[in-house]
């Protein structure tokens, strides 16, 4: 009788392992397998996770990232440095429209500044309270906010620079100072491995187990990570399943996509672009409604339950908005 494989959780008091720290074990597999899947699994869980991470940070009264504050200890590259380190737990349902979120340090405390004195505005949870900040000897000597967002793998300065520059206008601030992008590391795994084991080489059919260990940043649990690993994996598999219509798949996708590339990018443009009045403008953004692709399929009745918009409001969006689609039409 063909055995089916099935995952182990293996739980090592001695290791201390947590709900953030766990090795799996899928057993019985055929010879080859489990190197196969391993291998696989780890470069998907590495690099293909979602997670939030900080992209920008405003210091009161800093204007760029070579400034000193007086009766701080660290200098600014030091502050934002550490700030970049600052990690929530990842909540999907938080960032579905791109929301970008906003925590700060209002600066009511001197001395040891840690994590764990960050406010979060939008309900997001540190999961490294502990981490070091600065050290300040007057209250009010240090004040900051950081913007936090959604991705995957490492963002680096230059592509945060850029985000900064299309969303300046969306982010709300209480601060004087210059919003000074950083790197974001998106991913939640600290250390993902694997190891292949024969179970059974006295057998004449061999046969393997995975071990497969995780270890993430708090943000995530472990075996949520292996969860979407694998459905990354399968997702991208499913692709070649159906081989007899891969070539018309291919054919078909490929077109599509150069028929939709111009409208795309058109309606991904800022809700700027509708010359819209203040009130009107500012109500969708507290909706966080920020591009024009977010609003286009609203109906009125959807425009009629976003918070301030009156009637009048609302007409002005839905005028505006099918001028501009008539607007593209005609270029097209």
């Amino acid at each position: 009788m063909k055995k089916n494989a099935k995952v182990f959780y293996s739980e090592n008091i001695v290791e201390q392992i947590t709900e953030f720290e766990t090795s799996f074990e899928l057993k019985p597999l055929e010879r080859g397998l489990a190197n196969t899947i391993g291998n696989a699994l780890r470069r998907t869980v590495l690099s293909a996770i979602p997670s939030c991470a900080v992209f920008a940070v405003k210091i009161a009264g800093v204007k760029h990232e070579f400034a000193v504050l007086d009766d701080v200890i660290e200098d600014v590259v030091t502050i934002l440095n550490n700030l970049k380190k600052v990690r929530f737990f990842y909540e999907p349902s938080f960032f579905e429209k791109n929301q970008i979120h906003k925590a700060s340090f209002s600066g009511q405390k001197a001395g040891q500044i840690f994590a764990g004195d960050i406010q979060s505005h939008s309900g997001l949870k540190i999961v490294n309270p502990d981490l070091y900040i600065a050290d300040i000897s007057r209250i009010g000597a240090l004040q900051f906010e950081i913007f936090i967002t959604s991705g995957k793998g490492f963002s680096d300065f230059e592509t945060n620079k850029k985000y900064v520059n299309e969303v300046i206008q969306t982010l709300e601030s209480n601060l004087e100072g210059t919003v000074l992008a950083v790197d974001s590391d998106f991913s939640p795994v600290l250390n993902a491995n694997y190891q292949s084991i024969e179970i059974n080489s006295a057998s004449p059919i061999i046969e393997e187990k995975l071990n497969f260990w995780i270890k993430t940043d708090g943000s995530i649990l472990a075996k949520d990570v292996l969860a979407q690993g694998a459905k990354i994996l399968i997702a991208h598999l499913n692709l070649l399943a159906n081989v007899e219509n891969l070539n018309k798949f291919s054919e078909d996708f490929f077109e599509n996509q150069q028929i939709k590339e111009e409208p795309v990018r058109r309606f991904s443009n800022s809700i700027d672009a509708l010359n819209l009045s203040v009130r009107s403008l500012n109500a969708l953004r507290r909706a966080q409604y920020y591009k024009i692709s977010d609003i286009e399929n609203l109906s009125q009745e959807d425009f009629e339950n976003i918070k301030n918009l009156g009637r009048k409001s609302v007409q002005e969006i839905i005028e505006k908005l099918q001028n501009y689609k008539h607007d593209y039409k005609g270029e097209n």
